[in-house]
């Protein structure tokens, strides 16, 4: 039995905003506070053949919609080797813009289009203004998600399951829903980094993989997220008085 967990960093050169690398220091972080000895592999070069079969987690940490198109390209030429990760319900984490890598049709803000690898049943607009704001949402167990939201396409959700519920912020499209979960393909809009910010969503997921993989994690093994937790309570305090004063 293989009791290590392999993190593939997808392009980390090219999707690089709002300082998404946290994203996976946080990922081997939370793998030690669990007693997980989890390898991160950076993929640098686009036109890399990868043996996805090799990883567990693929992470996409937020880039610009014009580099989409050139990683689509790649990805096009691995469509089968991905899908037979898809299929064998390995874990991928998409945040920001790149979520649109997962739709199927991505409209431009000058009306030009181009398709994604259509895995999440999603339309994506380009804005012709960029929304930032605070971002706080519930997943189904009620566990709290905040950060910050960038957001520069709107998103409509065909019949995909959303991630989350908004409590404050623009989620997929300014109404309820934030990001897509399907099977183990989790997107999320969600900066900060969003796994920096939020530990024990980055912890969900570990474990998640863990069980999948039947590597076993000591029950008494709960890591302490004090500073984290003060610092959703005060951004929560925050947003509340936002909402009280306009």
């Amino acid at each position: 039995m293989n009791n290590e967990i392999n993190l593939a960093w997808m392009y980390p050169d090219i999707l690089n905003l709002h300082g998404e690398r946290g994203n996976a220091q946080s990922f081997k972080i939370i793998a030690d506070k669990l007693n997980i000895k989890l390898n991160i592999q950076r993929i640098d070069d686009i036109e890399e053949k990868i043996n996805f079969s090799n990883y567990d987690i693929l992470l996409f940490n937020s880039g610009e919609l014009k580099v989409l198109p050139t990683i689509l390209e790649s990805l096009n030429n691995m469509s089968n080797e991905l899908n037979e990760y898809i299929k064998n319900k390995k874990t991928i984490i998409v945040t920001g813009t790149t979520g649109a890598l997962l739709a199927n049709t991505i409209t431009r803000y000058d009306k030009s289009t181009f398709s994604g690898l259509k895995l999440l049943n999603m339309d994506i607009k380009e804005r012709t203004m960029v929304i930032g704001d605070d971002l706080y949402y519930t997943l189904d167990d009620g566990t709290e998600i905040i950060g910050s939201q960038i957001q520069m396409i709107d998103i409509t959700l065909n019949d995909e399951k959303p991630l989350g519920t908004i409590k404050y912020g623009y989620g997929n499209n300014g109404q309820t829903t934030e990001g897509v979960i399907k099977d183990n393909i989790i997107f999320t809009n969600c900066l900060g980094p969003v796994f920096v910010k939020n530990p024990w969503f980055a912890e969900k997921i570990l474990r998640t993989v863990c069980n999948q993989k039947g590597i076993e994690i000591s029950e008494d093994t709960h890591p302490n997220y004090e500073i984290e937790i003060k610092s959703l309570e005060s951004t929560k305090q925050f947003i509340t008085s936002k909402v009280t004063n306009q």
